[in-house]
């Protein structure tokens, strides 16, 4: 009897995931709408890339959605647009995009189309401080969620904690250009902050040296990083680490030097971290594919011809939980049930039914504070 009602339940299931194109129903008698959403991310390979699939492979049936994926391009306008223009000809009603760069003219290009567009995992901090008005204010774009915290602030802190209590001396940090990435300048500036204010009532034996920030344009760091600074015995790259600082350090024997870092690969980073492997990687942060159901649910509803009561008037951007990670029992989580490392969906924050739910277009009670809500409580304390 219990195989019986296995298969009859695989069936039912199979039933409602093919119904792409009609009304899609479950249980609750909740019927959605199918959408074709547009996905363009700034890159195409890696851990963040496999969970946004996994994530979004997984709501696909529930939420009758079905998702065309491109890639975009950090520093090439023309680039951007060009996927942009390919997402509309395909017949995508709206996009979401991770990269800020030529928002003005794409919006130009969905507003003509009829296309509405919101960001995902990015501050959109360019157009935020720069073309506020013409992105934030257009109606066809419906607000991002920032890649954890527009701030990342608060990381840098609790690095500077780690690096006091540890007893470290010489400090090397490593970002990406300013023009690109913002928030990693600042956040260097916060680090520094802080170890000046250790350093202001330290004893000289204690003090702490930090060196200027050493800016990658998109490239691994060079191996003659380590020979400019000999005594270094600590770094902080704010710059993805495991793929343009690690490599290098391990060429060069220089995995000894204790490393914190931004983004998550999955491989060398968790294979190495704590008290693993050569122990190298002491501190990395990265945020939840899942974040992505709050520009996900805001384009289902305006697509709908709905929205929440307490829908704020102006497009925004928001935080999200970030997955911080500083210690073995952390690392442990993550590993075991965070959908970020596993690629599988059955590790996600959210079932399908559940982003259902979150959406005004489907559950009269839905709010958009509620979903700001979920999306805040997606870090390593709330994994499952």
């Amino acid at each position: 009897m219990k195989k019986l009602l296995a298969l009859l339940l695989a069936l039912v299931m199979v039933v409602s995931v093919s119904a792409v194109g009609s009304a899609n129903a479950f249980a609750d008698d909740v019927k959605t709408t199918h959408h074709k959403i547009g996905i363009a991310h700034y890159t195409d390979a890696g851990k963040a890339v496999d969970a946004i699939r996994a994530f979004l492979d997984g709501i696909s049936g529930p939420m009758n959605l079905e998702f065309v994926y491109a890639t975009l391009s950090t520093y090439d306008e023309a680039t951007n647009l060009t996927a942009m223009q390919n997402l509309i000809s395909s017949g995508c009603e709206g996009i979401l995009m991770s990269a800020d760069m030529g928002t003005p003219a794409i919006l130009e290009e969905c507003e003509s189309a009829g296309v509405y567009v919101a960001g995902f995992l990015c501050d959109y901090n360019q157009s935020y401080w720069t073309a506020n008005e013409e992105v934030f204010g257009n109606e066809y774009f419906l607000g991002t969620v920032c890649d954890g915290h527009a701030d990342i602030g608060f990381y840098a802190e609790d690095v500077a904690a780690q690096v006091i209590a540890n007893g470290y001396k010489h400090i090397g940090v490593v970002i990406f250009p300013e023009y690109a990435y913002p928030n990693q300048a600042a956040a260097s500036r916060v680090f520094r902050e802080k170890i000046d204010e250790f350093n202001a009532t330290a004893a000289d034996a204690d003090k702490i040296e930090v060196y200027e920030d050493q800016v990658l344009n998109f490239s691994p760091l060079e191996a003659t990083y380590f020979s400019n600074y000999p005594e270094m015995d600590c770094l902080f790259s704010i710059a993805a680490g495991a793929g343009m600082v690690y490599p290098t350090m391990v060429a060069n024997g220089k995995t000894n030097i204790p490393l914190y870092t931004s983004g998550f690969e999955g491989t060398d980073d968790a294979d190495n971290f704590g008290s693993s492997g050569n122990g190298c990687f002491k501190g990395t942060l990265c945020s939840t594919a899942e974040a992505m159901v709050y520009p996900l649910c805001l384009m289902v509803d305006k697509l709908n011809g709905t929205g929440y009561a307490d829908l704020p008037e102006k497009a925004e951007r928001v935080d999200c939980s970030a997955l911080e990670i500083l210690s073995d029992e952390d690392m442990a989580k993550v590993k075991e049930r965070a959908l970020y490392y596993s690629a599988d969906f059955a590790d996600s924050f959210l079932s399908g039914e559940e982003v259902v739910q979150l959406c005004a277009s489907y559950n009269s009670d839905a709010t958009y504070a509620n979903l700001v809500d979920v999306i805040n409580h997606m870090g390593v304390a709330d994994l499952k």
